[in-house]
């Protein structure tokens, strides 16, 4: 939690939102200016409450975990929030209390701004890249089969197993019916069960191909 509070509300807050145990410290701005960069990526993991400070201390802490590999989802409805949230991995911010400025800065706009609707647009987005997934299986898996059909004939001089317009046909009745049947394929209820992906991952990679859907 990062807030320009005064260092005894924002512990009194973390307390009652269970992410601040008794004994555990407050770091404020003052002290996040007195440590290089350096020192502050290797405590970041160990500070769970930040209070007095300001948008170049967001900044710092956004980048000090992006600096340890994390992915970072900063959430934010104020001016002195913006720096950060376009920095983050995935901005988040305020549709009903956040200034423009922010929303502009953000990737993600709650719009009633309710934190459980993060854990719904989460949700939803990757029930919609596992119905892409899906689908581009079934039309690359098809599709494949009836170009191997074709060049094959073609090699060994066979007559063409299949005219234009059957393969028109059977790409409009096994393809376009399913595929859209898979593209709206409910969401699977453990998907929130499974760790995020790597961003660098491509979607189309060896454990695509080998990987039963």
């Amino acid at each position: 939690m990062i807030t320009g509070d005064h260092p005894d509300t924002a512990h009194a807050i973390a307390r009652e939102l269970g992410i601040h145990e008794p004994g555990d410290t407050v770091v404020v701005g003052r002290e996040l200016e007195r440590m290089s960069d350096q020192a502050l990526a290797q405590r970041v993991a160990h500070i769970a409450v930040y209070a007095r400070v300001t948008a170049e201390h967001k900044l710092r802490i956004v980048r000090a975990w992006k600096a340890q590999g994390a992915i970072v989802a900063m959430t934010g409805d104020g001016v002195n929030d913006a720096p950060a949230l376009q920095e983050a991995s995935i901005g988040v911010a305020m549709g009903m209390t956040g200034t423009e400025v922010t929303k502009e800065a953000a990737a993600i706009i709650i719009t009633d701004d309710n934190f459980a609707s993060i854990v719904a647009a989460v949700e939803e987005g990757r029930g919609i890249y596992d119905n892409i997934a899906k689908t581009l299986a079934y039309l690359l898996g098809g599709n494949a089969g009836e170009l191997t059909l074709m060049c094959v004939a073609a090699l060994v001089g066979w007559p063409l197993p299949l005219l234009p317009v059957q393969l028109l046909w059977i790409n409009l009745v096994t393809d376009g019916l399913p595929a859209l049947a898979l593209a709206a394929d409910p969401i699977d209820p453990g998907v929130m069960g499974r760790p995020p992906r790597h961003p660098a991952l491509a979607l189309v990679d060896w454990d695509f191909f080998t990987t039963v859907r």
